[in-house]
């Protein structure tokens, strides 16, 4: 997805702001930082999991950063499983497993008033974004505690009937352009029919500073529906042109709140602040850098700003021991990371 054709005029102005020729603004990352990111990444992914110490809610976001790369230890077998394979049919919670049975259903319980189910899920529709994201097969099987299986698929099915306007959308769309045709129309319990682009156009009406963690996981289903249909051939108009000069208005917004160190605004969008400690940076700045990801293309990804903010990232996810850091913010950095290294190769 090009946005903006590279000129010499601009990469002048990189060499400048940069002072150094070895990062010019092109479509792929310098060579020094390419390899203090892979280093980072293989330090977050030998970090050990383990499924009397971290929570399917933990796991899940393994996933995210390392899809169908990745094992847990499941003290339950006595052995090392996929990842995958272990959130589909081994996670337990309370002593059960996770996915429930309900009216032929496989139902998760999401975050509710008073319990915990929030170590299991946290937002609607979050387990499927996190399977569609690592190309998890629609066919791939999942075990409810009552021994009836399932697969994504139903789970899909699950999700376009439940879908409700008023509900997060960054996680479903995730999921719904990446396992539906964008003309294939459903409709949800309430009668109402919907495609792809009617829930982005419900999306960009939204403001992100309104959404979990002040927008980025917003942003990002936003950007990677877009980035979808792009790639499958679709036109940039209507609905799909506003996408874009959505994601275009708070990617300045971000530009203008980053720090001079190149950290990201821990405030998001809604005033320039500096993070508070290095977990609060690798959170604020993995998460901003993750749905930029996807919402721009190999040449932006490569402008100073944003190598400075990445290579901000990397210098404290190098300095400290991964226990430092969030769950959730760790493999969100790293999922960014992962995400850039993909869009600049």
């Amino acid at each position: 997805m090009k946005l903006f054709r590279r000129s010499p005029i601009i990469t002048c102005l990189a060499i400048a702001f940069l002072g150094s020729p070895t990062l010019v603004l092109g479509d792929d990352l310098p060579k020094t930082l390419q390899k203090r990111i892979d280093k980072v990444i293989a330090k977050a992914h030998a970090r050990p999991l383990q499924s009397d110490v971290n929570t399917p809610w933990v796991v899940m976001h393994a996933v995210v950063a390392f899809e169908k790369d990745l094992e847990v230890f499941d003290i339950g077998a006595n052995k090392k499983l996929n990842a995958i394979d272990y959130l589909t049919q081994h996670a337990k919670f309370d002593g059960q497993l996770i996915y429930q049975d309900r009216n032929g259903v496989p139902a998760l319980k999401t975050r509710g008033p008073g319990d915990k189910s929030f170590l299991v899920q946290d937002h609607v529709d979050q387990y499927l974004f996190a399977y569609a994201d690592a190309g998890v097969s629609l066919d791939r099987e999942i075990i409810a505690r009552t021994g009836r299986k399932f697969t994504v698929r139903d789970k899909l099915d699950f999700a376009q009937k439940g879908f409700r306007e008023n509900q997060e959308l960054g996680w479903t769309l995730v999921a719904l352009s990446t396992y539906l045709p964008f003309d294939k129309q459903w409709m949800a319990q309430d009668g109402k029919k919907y495609r792809v682009e009617d829930v982005l156009r419900i999306s960009i009406q939204r403001d992100p500073r309104r959404e979990t963690e002040g927008g980025p996981h917003h942003l990002y289903g936003v950007a990677y529906a877009l980035d979808k249909y792009l790639k499958k051939g679709g036109k940039l108009k209507g609905t799909w042109l506003d996408t874009r000069k959505y994601l275009e208005k708070y990617i300045g917004v971000a530009k203008e709140y980053q720090q001079e160190d190149g950290a990201f605004s821990a405030a998001v969008f809604h005033r320039s602040m500096r993070p508070r400690t290095p977990r609060h940076l690798v959170s604020t700045t993995g998460h901003a850098l993750e749905w930029m990801s996807v919402a721009m293309n190999a040449e932006q990804l490569t402008q100073p700003w944003i190598l400075k903010a990445v290579e901000r990232l990397v210098t404290d996810l190098e300095k400290f021991p991964t226990k430092v850091f969030s769950d959730g913010g760790l493999y969100h950095a790293v999922h960014a990371l992962r995400r850039i290294q993909e869009a600049t190769k």
